[in-house]
């Protein structure tokens, strides 16, 4: 039991990071929802490029979806049903505002967790993982903003030490289910997985250029390298030190593969991000202070040299 909870408590320490992450995932959640802000009446309305009846099929009746929230909106407010759907998106774009200006950030994050599922519910057949990775975050937000308002004292840094062990097992979960998945096929042990993807969603002049003379064993091996990273993600970054910082390294440098060649850059982005604080959150907070005081010296010498101008 002893160890379960020094296991728990490990990162007890590293508390004061849990602002620099609130900014992080906030600003990665408002990204996501502006990027799609044009779009939001055929993704998600009652007349979108789904239909709401064929969305139903999928979703449980008792689930709470846009149209759900958009006719009590008109039922208490009699407005059209235009104005009454996109009120939930700017509420959500507003509470994570709310969030970044450190206003109520524990009932904010909760409305936005709230809102995030309802946008979940109510475009199933259009959601993806990154939609999903998000919609986690967004939870481990809510324990980083609890963990923000906490006083000093021996229960410090506790909830953000859970949060952060939390996000470990989720992500071991995550890769030992799709290197799982991966390995039950054939696809990925001889190399037609990874030349699939490429041939799917690079130009046809830059594969044949660059990936048509790749012998076909290299594409096995990057295969049987992707499919093992998966399986034995929980193992390796809980082996040692050094074969974490590997394992890390690999995952990163797969994601960013995944963004330049899939180009789904949202999920990349986000699985960035979930690994980063996951694995090595103190390290990063350091990089991300020593960047913002380098930022501050640049902006101060570029003030003065512009004093001494006038």
């Amino acid at each position: 039991m002893s160890k379960l909870v020094l296991f728990i408590t490990s990162y007890k320490d590293d508390f004061k990071n849990a602002k620099i992450f609130i900014y992080l995932i906030s600003i990665l959640a408002l990204i996501n929802i502006l990027s799609i802000f044009p779009d939001l009446y055929s993704i998600y309305s009652k007349n979108g490029i789904i239909s709401e009846s064929l969305n139903n099929n999928f979703v449980p009746a008792d689930k709470i979806k846009i149209s759900t929230l958009a006719e009590n909106i008109i039922s208490l407010t009699n407005i059209e049903y235009k104005y009454a759907f996109i009120i939930p998106f700017y509420l959500y774009i507003i509470s994570l505002i709310m969030i970044l200006l450190n206003y109520w950030k524990i009932l904010f994050a909760i409305i936005v967790i709230f809102l995030h599922t309802v946008f979940l519910n109510s475009a199933y057949l259009l959601s993806y993982g990154a939609d999903f990775m998000i919609a986690f975050l967004l939870y481990i937000n809510l324990f980083f903003c609890i963990e923000d308002k906490i006083k000093l004292g021996p229960n410090k840094g506790i909830i953000f030490s859970f949060a952060i062990r939390l996000m470990q097992i989720q992500l071991c979960i995550i890769y030992f289910f799709g290197g799982f998945g991966k390995a039950l096929g054939y696809d990925w042990f001889d190399g037609n997985a990874i030349w699939l993807c490429i041939n799917h969603y690079l130009d046809e002049k830059v594969i044949n250029t660059f990936f048509a003379h790749i012998p076909k064993f290299v594409y096995q091996l990057a295969s049987l390298h992707v499919m093992i990273l998966e399986l034995l993600f929980p193992i390796f970054v809980f082996l040692s030190k050094n074969i974490r910082k590997w394992t890390i390294i690999n995952i990163i440098i797969m994601h960013v593969v995944i963004a330049l060649v899939i180009k789904i850059y949202t999920f990349s982005i986000a699985m960035l991000l979930f690994n980063i604080i996951a694995f090595y959150p103190a390290t990063f907070s350091v990089l991300i202070g020593y960047w913002n005081e380098k930022r501050s010296v640049i902006f101060k010498q570029n003030n003065k040299n512009n004093e001494v101008t006038t």
